[in-house]
């Protein structure tokens, strides 16, 4: 009889062990359970997105956050999952366009001007879309944004699909889209993040969070874990926090970008190849670390970026006289 029965029965809950005895329990040999990014190097340092955990990315205003977690919907859908995203900013069509996008080729793209104007839209075409329709149409449900915007109500959703279409990766973009009720703005983000934690970690799944970075200092380019807006508790809950950087949006000749050049380098990624650095500020797996990646205009999506040979790594080292790190 499960616990749930045992309730059902009593009209009370049932007390858990308090303890185990180290033989209670098997030794398991198994992986743990988890989907990948499709990012060789993000999927080694952090091991994967395990289940009953919750991933924080953040970044700037217009570092490719959302582009993110596009992309890791496409990948998640690949190995077979079904998923959930709230958009508390990108219209639901504006959705379906973006990873539609991701998911074509360069010859199924289809370009249309606004009139008689220097605007213009880009498309998958019909016949494309009609089979991504198939591909995707029963393996991805998106919050409607009509409806409140409570956590209560969110995690009924996400409950109900987990329950009933077996979805086990959540995408939630972003948390401060979902509505306060109280004055006590940090007390109220501590208890939203313990909820998600809790469900994370008692139905086993994982969630992907956004988070926005508090104001910082005017010349600040890169965040750590103290820049993440609201409470400590939201960094502290979190099992990886992750940085989208544009390395772009790094003034040239700066003593910010000969930092991030050189930890690069230390990565085996060449600074000219790199468009978007993935920075690991925290972590349960393997490593924290930058991660570079390419981003492919015409698609709207990120690909990882190559990283050089060793003998040209070991070149570099020596023409910047800085000494191989061995």
């Amino acid at each position: 009889m499960t616990d749930e029965e045992k309730r059902s029965i009593l009209g009370k809950s049932i007390v858990p062990n308090l303890y185990y005895r180290l033989d209670d329990y098997k030794y398991v040999d198994t992986s743990k359970d988890r989907v990948l990014s499709g990012i060789r190097e993000l999927d080694y340092n952090t091991k994967g997105f395990e289940m009953g955990c919750i991933t924080i990315w953040t970044g700037f205003t217009n570092a490719g956050k959302t582009t993110v977690m596009t992309m890791l919907a496409k990948k998640t859908i690949e190995q077979g999952e079904r998923i959930f995203f709230f958009n508390g900013e990108q219209t639901k069509e504006d959705f379906k366009n973006n990873l539609y996008i991701q998911s074509s080729e360069k010859k199924d793209i289809v370009k249309k001007m606004f009139r008689n104007s220097c605007v213009e839209d880009v498309f998958v075409k019909q016949e494309k879309a009609v089979l991504l329709d198939k591909l995707y149409g029963n393996k991805i449900y998106i919050y409607n944004n009509e409806a409140s915007r409570k956590i209560e109500n969110l995690l009924y959703a996400m409950e109900e699909l987990r329950r009933t279409q077996k979805i086990r990766v959540f995408f939630l973009d972003n948390f401060m889209q979902i509505d306060m009720k109280s004055d006590n703005i940090f007390q109220e983000q501590t208890d939203i993040m313990e909820k998600l934690r809790t469900f994370a970690v008692n139905k086993k799944v994982h969630i992907h969070l956004v988070a926005h970075p508090r104001k910082i200092e005017r010349f600040q380019t890169r965040l750590n874990l103290y820049d993440i807006a609201g409470s400590s508790n939201i960094v502290n809950k979190a099992y990886n926090i992750i940085s989208i950087l544009r390395v772009d949006t790094i003034k040239q000749d700066s003593k910010s970008l000969e930092k991030l050049q050189k930890q690069l380098l230390e990565e085996r990624y060449n600074i000219n190849e790199v468009d978007t650095v993935l920075e690991i500020l925290k972590t349960k797996g393997e490593r924290c670390g930058l991660v570079g990646l390419k981003y492919i205009k015409e698609l709207k999506t990120y690909v990882e970026a190559a990283k050089i040979s060793r003998v040209e790594y070991e070149k570099e080292i020596y023409n910047k006289g800085d000494g191989l790190p061995w």
